[in-house]
């Protein structure tokens, strides 16, 4: 039997557990990254790797809506305030920037991979 009050509700429920997963993963991957870089701060309280991938995550989709922000509004392209997705109304600049700060640790790892054992991007 479908019910779409219900329906409509598990949708959200199971977007928000995609997203924490998500920004979970994105920050276990950033942690890991800070931890390999070994920075170590003499004599003082050195901020867990969890602190600081969650300080970059804020930080790098922060930049990312304002780049979008300013090119939207440069281009006086017409983006709505809000979009509905499973029956959450989001602002899509705000989605589109935690998505790709999201992705980026990924794509960063996927450019160290092919960048270690392929030698770079560049045409031979």
């Amino acid at each position: 039997m479908h019910r779409p009050g219900v329906d409509n509700v598990l949708a959200t429920v199971l977007f928000f557990i995609a997203v924490l997963v998500l920004v979970g993963l994105a920050m276990w991957e950033r942690a890991r990254q800070v931890s390999a870089q070994g920075k170590t701060l003499n004599g003082t309280a050195r901020p867990s790797p969890f602190t600081n991938a969650l300080a970059y995550l804020v930080g790098v989709a922060g930049g990312i809506y304002l780049s979008l922000s300013l090119v939207v509004d440069f281009l006086g392209a017409k983006v709505p305030a809000q979009v509905n997705i499973w029956g959450l109304e989001i602002d899509p600049l705000a989605a589109a920037a935690i998505l790709l700060a999201v992705l980026q640790p990924f794509l960063l790892r996927l450019y160290w991979y092919v960048r270690r054992f392929t030698g770079g991007f560049s045409a031979r």
